[in-house]
């Protein structure tokens, strides 16, 4: 192995040791003949990356790397495509037309079989190598590999007849099919995969750009904090995490290294949920030390000068004894100077880790920008209609627009029961009857629209207007801040954008009034996207193409539909009075049809088995958002009705609500909890998702001008008291965040049966969805400044001040997520597709980690990390980097909140580039100047007499010429203002005021 190939060796060796940062450049030297062009060819690090393992649903499989092997045991071999249907493959290979490979691989097995190995293109048309043959004998060897029980070594040796820019070697072994006359394997068969070797013996140049850390993330800093910024008037909390035990000198440095501000931090003590400060054994697993034994509060709240900033800890003692799995001192630091050093094994960079990122302290941290990017996550995700880079607001525009990916029309066939999968050509569906659903907005990970998941996103947004609607904030929804088709006619552009969902929500009732639950592919598509996968709509099957298909009408689903119908009637009444009309006729007529069932869904629980009214929450591969318990919709949906209509009947239904399934006793009319007991959550420390929503019902009450006093009080108490609840949960973490660890088990992420108490999946929705309840705590009418200060520091945690150093919403901070999973911003999978936008807030931390394969196969153990540490910034690391609508409805929501709230006057642009020309003939002078962005006027003034006079302030173009005659020789001192949005800056137009001479 030359010296290049075991570099990248002892890198992928220390990304388990080190939980290093995100791709770093080490680009790949010209390599000789006989190199191994595998990254991993062997499993001795613990490390099963680039390798994976794939199943197709009802096919099951489930592995661990240990003992330097990957261990395979195939759990189901019957899946719909026959052997396909269980997988183990690596991907990016690139294979050179004309070279020559040598191929090595050993399996041991626990039973005899077969099984087909190949290395060609993704999609399985071309292949340069299959099942050991060579050259002379490709075209004859098409029968799977016979494999003995115990032992086995296979080599040959091929020359390739293409080139394949992105190749892959797999082997698959699922059970029998249309060309597979038998099961490869009986259920039970352990493989363990060893020394998987190809060779380029011809030699040449191979480029491989970055060295690849599979999105693994280490701190940079142990400073950690808001990466964005702070508010000057906010308190100001940062985190530092050291060996050491007593408070630390720090300083807050301008651009200039200049000190601005000094202190001492406290000394909060372990934090286990952000890093394991020593080492522990909890029920029977070993957390190794990986951090600083103690989280230190850096408080400079008192500080409010706006800037640009550096934190810079006098810290000698650093952090030492860490360990990673089996690999020893990967996260020390070192001391040089007053800087402690660390360096990546990886990339080889090193890291002051006693500074912090540069953040600022001013009155536009959460600004415009902000709410257009979370904003834009809706128009970039729409189905059945173009996406034009004119309303696109940030990154590369021309990549993120398409116009053929779609599904347009979106027609699909209407599915009367639950089916946990579907064979691969779909003879085991329903096709008697289709209809058109075209519209609305996709989820990430499959292309699916949920009405419930969408039901969510729409109220968040839709109350994101109506909060600000009360406060008087409402211009920035119709003066051009968001950018969507519909922003040029008079409605507030946020309601326009969740009107896309709900006009798609209506086409989902059916003839009963029901609502169905979701459109889907009948089969989990691929991933990234293909053009293939979502282009065509009802396409030969021969062709792979996947079905779409309408899943039954739920409770669930009506009830969503509802809600965000009768919510979105009283917002769209003045502006649309027709569609306001429309939307409390749909919420009405679903209404009486769901109650005319109110004895089969007014149960504790219910199950898809005996009433198909109620969407399971297994899905064999596709999402299903199942809830099973929707008597809290059933509260959401008349709160709604009741503050649009006044009408005592739903008053009547709703007061009467209470949790059957809350053992806090919390979850009741007129109030919110903190202990989410249905849908897909039991004892989720929150108070309202997708799954809870009888919390959004009491924040629509506390905004109505129709709740009577007593329980306008009782809500108010019940907001504040929750909020308390959060505050108290900030008060003992580390960094802050009002969440923590939830015991789950059965629907997500972990084996039938298990349970495991942790950082749940979407740990980042919980954050988030509880900052907005201090919001609405700090509205209430005996708000706290305790409040306000927790939202933004709840903030802080989503933004960089976690146990990773790291902002969650890509583009915003100084180290941020910049792979979702997402199936079209997949650029760190396929270089054809874009990457992704500015504004995406990810899932975060999941400690589960059980059913993630790629962060198994990155060496994580369930149990072995700590809470925040849970996580990898790729696109394949579903259950930590997922994006969704529900997530960036609520980064929306904040987003508003904080700059109505705390946000200062954004400075006026003023004219740039005053150019003075002269009149020696008539004494006088025009000035020019570029065009100010959004400015509709300009004003020149001129100083006489000690004063500024006005001249002219009504100037529409970008010229200006003063009067004839002036008297030659004077000079003047002349500025120039622009009007952007109704204001003037004249303090800047002042301050760079310039002279002129008249000649």
């Amino acid at each position: 192995m030359h010296k290049t190939m075991k570099r990248i060796a002892a890198g992928l060796v220390a990304i388990t040791g080190a939980l290093s940062a995100a791709a770093a450049s080490a680009p790949m030297s010209v390599f000789a003949e006989d190199e191994q062009i595998l990254i991993q060819s062997d499993f001795e690090a613990g490390i099963g990356l680039p390798w994976r393992t794939l199943e197709n649903a009802p096919a099951r499989q489930d592995f661990d790397i240990s003992d330097g092997t990957y261990n395979i045991t195939i759990q189901n071999n019957d899946g719909p495509e026959s052997r396909w249907d269980l997988q183990f493959r690596c991907r990016n290979i690139i294979i050179h037309k004309g070279h020559t490979y040598k191929v090595h691989w050993k399996v041991n097995s626990s039973n005899e079989g077969e099984l087909y190995t190949k290395i060609g293109n993704y999609g399985g048309t071309v292949e340069v190598w299959h099942n050991n043959c060579g050259n002379d004998d490709f075209n004859q060897t098409w029968e799977c590999v016979k494999i003995a029980k115990g032992d086995n070594t296979f080599d040959a040796e091929f020359t390739a007849e293409y080139d394949l820019e992105l190749a892959d070697w797999a082997f698959h072994y699922g059970g029998k099919g249309q060309y597979q006359p038998v099961d490869c394997f009986p259920n039970g068969t352990v493989l363990k995969f060893d020394d998987l070797s190809l060779i380029d013996t011809t030699g040449g140049v191979f480029i491989d750009g970055d060295v690849n850390e599979w999105g693994v993330v280490r701190p940079e800093s142990n400073v950690r904090l808001n990466q964005i910024g702070y508010y000057p008037q906010l308190e100001k909390r940062a985190s530092y995490v050291t060996d050491a035990d007593m408070p630390l000198a720090f300083e807050i440095r301008d651009r200039s290294g200049n000190v601005k501000y000094t202190g001492k931090t406290k000394v909060f003590g372990s934090d286990p949920n952000s890093g394991t400060g020593k080492d522990t054994v909890v029920n029977s697993v070993t957390r190794y030390k990986d951090s600083g034994a103690n989280v230190h509060i850096i408080d400079f709240s008192d500080f409010r000068t706006e800037g640009e900033y550096t934190i810079f800890v006098k810290d000698t003692v650093g952090v030492s004894g860490t360990q990673v799995m089996g690999y020893k001192n990967v996260n020390d630091t070192r001391l040089k100077g007053d800087k402690l050093l660390w360096t990546n094994p990886v990339n080889m960079k090193s890291y002051t880790m006693n500074e912090s990122s540069p953040f600022r302290i001013d009155r536009q941290i959460y600004d415009d920008q902000l709410l257009r990017d979370s904003m834009n996550y809706f128009y970039q995700n729409r189905s059945g209609v173009p996406i034009e880079s004119e309303y696109i607001t940030s990154g590369d525009k021309s990549r993120l627009a398409h116009n053929k990916y779609g599904h347009n029309p979106d027609t699909a066939y209407v599915q009367s029961k639950w089916v946990r999968s579907y064979d691969s050509d779909f003879s085991d569906g329903e096709k008697d009857k289709k209809i058109d659903v075209t519209g609305g907005w996709y989820a990430a990970n499959d292309h699916g629209k949920y009405v419930v998941e969408g039901g969510f996103s729409v109220w968040t947004l839709q109350n994101a207007y109506e909060f600000s609607k009360r406060r008087g904030n409402t211009r920035k929804w119709t003066d051009g801040t968001i950018a969507v088709p519909e922003n040029k006619d008079n409605a507030p552009d946020i309601l326009d954008e969740a009107r896309v969902e709900l006009e798609w929500m209506f086409k989902m009732i059916n003839e009963d009034g029901f609502v169905y639950h979701s459109v889907q592919d009948h089969t989990l598509a691929d991933f990234p996207l293909t053009f293939r996968s979502i282009y065509c709509i009802d396409p030969p099957m021969e062709d792979n193409y996947p079905y779409r298909i309408v899943r039954p009408p739920t409770y669930a689903a009506t009830f969503n539909m509802i809600a965000c119908a009768a919510q979105a009637s009283r917002l769209w009444k003045g502006i649309d009075d027709d569609f306001a009309k429309e939307c409390l006729q749909n919420a009405q007529n679903s209404w009486k049809a769901i109650m005319a069932k109110q004895s089969d869904w007014n149960v504790t629980s219910g199950y898809y088995y005996d009433d198909p009214y109620f969407a399971p929450s297994e899905s064999g591969g596709n999402n299903n958002f199942g809830d099973t318990y929707v008597v809290d919709d059933a509260y959401w949906a008349a709160c709604e009705l009741y503050a649009t209509t006044g009408d005592s009947a739903y008053y009547g239904f709703l007061k009467n609500y209470k949790n059957y399934n809350d053992p806090s006793g919390q979850d009741k009319a007129f109030s919110l909890t903190s202990c989410l007991s249905s849908g897909e959550n039991n004892g989720s420390f929150g108070s309202f998702n997708w799954g809870n929503t009888a919390g959004l019902g009491t924040l629509s009450l506390y905004l109505s001008d129709k709740t009577s006093s007593a329980d306008r009080k009782t809500i108010v108490n019940s907001i504040q008291n929750i909020a308390d609840r959060y505050i108290f949960q900030m008060s003992k973490e580390g960094m802050g965040i009002p969440y923590t660890s939830a015991t789950v088990g059965g629907y997500i992420g972990i084996g039938d049966g298990d349970v495991y108490t942790g950082y749940e999946y979407g740990s980042n929705s919980f954050v988030i969805n509880n900052a907005m309840v201090l919001a609405y705590a700090y509205d209430t009418d005996n708000g706290k400044y305790i409040y306000r200060n927790g939202a933004a520091e709840a903030l802080d945690y989503l933004f960089g001040r976690n146990g990773l150093g790291f902002s969650y919403v890509s583009g915003y901070g100084d180290k941020a997520m910049k792979s979702p999973h997402h199936k079209y911003w997949a650029n760190s999978i396929n270089p054809e597709l874009p990457k992704a936008p500015s504004g995406v807030l990810a899932g975060g931390p999941c400690s589960v980690i059980y059913n993630d394969n790629y962060l198994r196969g990155l060496g994580y153990k369930r149990g072995t990390l700590a809470n925040q540490k849970c996580y990898a910034d790729s696109a394949e690391a579903w259950s930590v980097n997922e994006v969704s609508v529900c997530l960036n409805a609520s980064l929306v929501w904040m987003s508003s909140f904080m700059n109505d709230q705390f946000g200062g006057p954004k400075p006026v642009p003023y004219p740039t580039n005053i150019k003075v020309d002269y009149s020696e003939k008539y004494h006088q002078v025009r000035f020019t100047w570029d065009k100010v962005e959004n400015a509709d006027r300009y004003g020149i003034a001129v100083y006489l007499a000690g004063k500024w006079r006005v001249q002219k302030q009504d100037i529409t173009g970008t010229t200006y010429t003063s009067p004839k005659n002036l008297t030659p020789g004077v000079t003047y001192k002349v500025a120039i203002a622009a009007r952007v949005n109704g204001r003037w800056d004249t303090a800047n137009a002042i301050k760079y005021a310039g002279t002129v001479t008249i000649k």
